[in-house]
């Protein structure tokens, strides 16, 4: 575990502002160069204007960022999920899933640059990118109970975790050689995902009430 774990959450006005910038900084040094192990945390804090005792303030040093980094990026999944709503209202869980890998497109092409350096980034996951993980795949897990009665699926929210890590690499890989996620991409993403989850669901799923 990190000591950001504990300070960024204390941060002030200023202190986030100048998390951003390191945090911005930190990814733009990274994608012009294809090593983070020649990264210096002098060089992203003075890339990003921020005093040498500002950011020490904030982070133990250049891994303590990298963490932060895969950190925020899964946590910023997290809110985006929560926040879905199909149009309309699933009729099985492939609909669901389907809409789930299409959200899950949207964000990973709107996060493209972070995705291009995540895979260096993950090497030695530190137990913030392991809790953000878990949230991601119990918010997956909320998402499924709020449309259907599910069954007990032994490991549940973990296979969803794995779901998304299906998604992950269609994506990344699509980033990188593609550099964008075409509609093609997204139903191989799509087409994977449901036919693992075939594995672990039966056909049809009892449709949860609607509340009120």
């Amino acid at each position: 575990m990190t000591r950001s774990i504990d300070k960024i959450p204390k941060l002030r006005s200023r202190g986030r502002e100048n998390r951003r910038k390191l945090l911005r900084e930190a990814q733009r040094l990274m994608l012009a160069q294809q090593s983070k192990d020649s990264l210096r945390f002098s060089d992203v804090f003075a890339a990003a204007g921020v005093s040498r005792g500002s950011a020490y303030r904030i982070y133990d040093g250049i891994d303590d960022l990298f963490h932060d980094i895969v950190t925020e990026w899964v946590m910023n999944f997290v809110d985006f999920l929560r926040s879905s709503e199909p149009a309309e209202r699933p009729q099985n869980w492939v609909d669901l899933s389907d809409f789930i890998v299409r959200r899950g497109a949207e964000y990973w092409a709107a996060t493209a640059d972070t995705l291009r350096i995540l895979p260096r980034l993950r090497n030695n996951q530190p137990e913030s990118y392991r809790l953000a993980v878990q949230a991601m795949s119990q918010v997956l897990a909320d998402i499924f109970d709020r449309y259907f009665v599910m069954p007990d699926v032994p490991y549940w929210s973990h296979k969803l975790g794995f779901l998304t890590e299906l998604c992950d690499l269609t994506f990344a890989d699509a980033i990188r050689t593609e550099g964008r996620i075409s509609e093609k991409r997204i139903v191989e993403a799509a087409t994977i995902g449901r036919t693992y989850l075939e594995f672990h669901l039966p056909p049809d799923l009892p449709a949860r009430q609607k509340a009120g």
